[in-house]
């Protein structure tokens, strides 16, 4: 009678061996010779020449419309609001029963004044947080004047009043 020769398992040995030699080489490279993914990385959209940079710190009266303070605005909420209420403010992409601020149909008062305290207080039994220990005064300003830019509810807050307002809001 012939020897009985295994073929299936030679095989099987060869690839486990193959692979175990590939995991091992893998491992090797990722902890000694690549150097990894380095975080330090400033990235900052390039300002066209001759352009002044804008500063939200100058700004005197954030509440007033202002296209500067709306596009400093836009990029607060694009870091800090945009996961729940989408990227345009819509819900697209957001957090299905959060406020589509585009339809601005608002849960207390709306206008300048009312999303100024939503954002300074949040609103209780909902996941609107609160952002005063986020965002200074000034950036919740510049959110409120982006806000004011896209939502079809617009404030009907006078600026007196408004103005009146932001001396003791903080």
């Amino acid at each position: 009678m012939s020897e009985n020769h295994d073929h299936h398992n030679q095989a099987g040995l060869i690839a486990f061996l193959g692979s175990m030699v590939f995991v091992f080489t893998f491992f090797f490279y990722i902890i000694f010779v690549n150097k990894g993914v380095t975080l330090d990385e400033k990235v900052s959209m390039p300002v066209p020449a001759g352009t002044a940079k804008f500063d939200l710190a100058n700004i005197k009266e954030p509440w007033l419309q202002n296209d500067e303070v709306a596009a400093v605005g836009q990029k607060i909420y694009k870091q800090n609001c945009a996961m729940c209420h989408g990227e345009k403010g819509d819900l697209i992409g957001g957090l299905p029963n959060a406020r589509n601020l585009v339809e601005g149909k608002w849960k207390t008062s709306g206008g300048h004044i009312g999303l100024y305290k939503v954002l300074q207080n949040g609103l209780p039994g909902t996941q609107m947080v609160s952002f005063k220990s986020t965002l200074k005064p000034i950036e919740r300003w510049a959110v409120v004047n982006w806000i004011e830019t896209i939502t079809h509810n617009k404030s009907k807050d006078k600026t007196e009043d408004v103005a009146l307002f932001a001396e003791s809001a903080n």
